[in-house]
């Protein structure tokens, strides 16, 4: 208590600790107490408060759901209501740009799903109402997980007049003169949403088709329609509406050629799931589409088809994602043949790959992993990327350590050489050599 006095935060834990020792109406009190001076407050929430506030929302979050629900359902839920009502006036006068304060909050929302499945005679019709009237508030996404965890509160009943009411909104709305135009979030398009999350709470996916269909633009949703058909026993419609998925960008791409390949298999399509495998590879150094088609060959073919995946890796032009590939693979062997033979095509800027390449390689094949250090290190004084000057005498530091074992042979500098090289290319650049003698 003394400590307390000095630590407001504190003061506030031990208020709460305390009131849940003397009975539900107690702590029912401070608990809105203090929601409600939470949501009153006005001033803008600086950065080095948004956790600490976090925090104490996540408290009286865990509160409401432990000593508070275990005494008193009904106040519980208002309490939830309460501190799920705060999301517009926090998210206003904060920036949660770590995402703290909006993990709470989704917290909170499928908390006060969870709850209502406490309430005695709780009236499933009219949770449907409630459900949607806090999406309609919803401003900030506080209720996304909603919908899930009230599934057991609102049941067949609830889940069914849900669906009657977004279906009457959905009828209500003016059909856009044209077919093909994106539609408000707050119209057609959010309540196909909320139906889509409702089919799959339901495990319905003709229901999720339907509400696909209903919110415009269905081809841009087909690989989920597909991954849904497929997961309830339905392939062959899965491949009709992967033919109709646009693949606007390469990730979208890999899971469509995944799902056609999930489906070819449950077909039983296998040659032709194979080659798609082997397309797949060609095309973006996939690990996962290798191995299972390694796995699928019959016995001594699939040596001689790691060695054409190999040579295949060492001949892709995009020399990064070879090296890449070739070290989680792992051929550490072929790795160093790629970096001696082509360090100098390869893109300084790509310091994930490069770097982890270069540790991966740095005890067996010392030259190869001083090479990508030295490329590394050699893009950021080019650029002049002041800012990276640390990474970069990260790189020559690791080029020092490995310099004892390099081998003496034409080409290749010894480390002396190179450290002289660089004074003479990048010599004014004096931020990096400060930091690379230690003198910031």
């Amino acid at each position: 208590m003394a400590q307390a006095k000095g630590d407001a935060a504190l003061a506030r834990t031990l208020r709460l600790a305390l009131a849940g020792t003397d009975g539900g109406g107690r702590l029912v009190t401070e608990v809105e107490k203090r929601l409600r001076t939470i949501g009153r407050s006005r001033g803008f929430i600086e950065w080095d408060k948004v956790r600490p506030l976090a925090r104490e929302l996540d408290s009286l979050r865990e509160t409401i759901t432990g000593a508070l629900a275990a005494t008193d359902p009904r106040a519980a839920v208002a309490q939830m209501r309460l501190l799920l009502g705060l999301a517009d006036n926090v998210f206003e006068r904060s920036d949660d740009g770590s995402g703290t304060l909006g993990e709470v909050f989704r917290q909170a929302g499928a908390e006060l799903g969870r709850l209502w499945a406490l309430l005695p005679g709780r009236d499933p019709v009219a949770l449907a109402g409630e459900v949607l009237a806090l999406w309609d508030a919803d401003g900030y996404g506080e209720t996304d997980r909603l919908l899930e965890a009230a599934g057991p509160a609102l049941g067949p009943e609830g889940r069914a007049e849900l669906r009657r009411l977004l279906e009457a909104r959905l009828a209500a709305l003016p059909r856009s003169r044209k077919p093909d135009a994106f539609e408000s979030w707050h119209g057609r398009g959010q309540l196909a949403f909320r139906l889509r999350d409702l089919a799959d709470l339901e495990g319905d996916v003709d229901a999720y088709i339907a509400a696909t269909e209903a919110g415009g633009r269905v081809e841009n949703s087909a690989g989920d329609i597909a991954e849904r058909l497929i997961a309830h026993g339905r392939p062959a419609e899965a491949l009709a509406w992967l033919d109709r998925a646009p693949d606007r960008h390469e990730g979208e791409e890999v899971r469509h050629t995944d799902l056609r390949i999930a489906a070819l298999d449950a077909l039983g399509r296998r040659e032709e799931a194979q080659a798609l495998r082997w397309g797949a590879f060609r095309r973006w150094l996939t690990p996962q589409h290798l191995r299972p088609y390694l796995r699928g060959l019959p016995d001594f073919d699939d040596v001689e088809a790691e060695d054409r995946a190999m040579a295949h890796a060492l001949a892709h032009p995009d020399r990064n994602l070879a090296l890449s590939f070739l070290v989680s693979w792992p051929n550490l062997e072929a790795a160093n043949r790629l970096v001696r033979a082509h360090h100098g095509e390869m893109d300084g800027r790509d310091y994930g790959r490069l770097r982890a390449a270069a540790e991966a390689l740095a005890e067996r094949y010392p030259a190869a992993a001083t090479l990508l250090h030295r490329t590394l290190a050699e893009d950021v004084l080019r650029r002049a990327s002041s800012r990276q000057y640390g990474y970069a005498v990260r790189d020559v530091r690791a080029c020092a350590s490995l310099a004892p074992l390099l081998p003496a042979e034409p080409g290749l500098e010894n480390h002396a050489v190179f450290l002289a090289r660089l004074r003479r290319e990048h010599g004014r650049k004096a931020g990096f050599w400060a930091l690379l003698d230690g003198r910031e």
